[in-house]
């Protein structure tokens, strides 16, 4: 998926202005990449558009992050106060990410996160 498609598809799903889509994607993708341990970040951040995997924060040994802590961060980096509006932004962006990615990526990446997270992909829980 190409840089400008995945933001209008964001701008679409969360009904965000062109700056407020970039903003959000940006937030959520160096909340999701610093959540990751390993080299999954690496690996997200290879398949994104290039003007994207530089959001893509790395931190080898991952933060435990559950649903609540995660869309605070998001929110935090996005400079977004209302809680349902951060859900929506997150929920656009990463199902715009999933749909992005290579079915093997989508799996390894969707493994490292809890169920809270996984659902705002909308995409079904892989199977350990």
């Amino acid at each position: 998926m190409e840089y400008e498609q995945m933001i209008a598809t964001v701008r679409q799903r969360a009904g965000l202005g062109e700056n407020e889509a970039v903003r959000s994607v940006q937030a959520v993708l160096s909340v999701l990449g610093e959540r990751l341990a390993g080299r999954e970040a690496d690996n997200l951040a290879a398949q994104l558009p290039e003007r994207l995997s530089g959001s893509v924060t790395r931190n080898p040994e991952g933060r435990r992050w559950d649903i609540g802590d995660f869309l605070k961060h998001v929110g935090d980096r996005e400079q977004v106060a209302n809680a349902d509006h951060v859900r929506q932004h997150a929920q656009a962006v990463l199902r715009t990410v999933a749909e992005a990615l290579n079915d093997d990526e989508r799996h390894d990446l969707l493994a490292q996160l809890p169920g809270g997270i996984i659902d705002l992909f909308g995409v079904p829980t892989p199977r350990g």
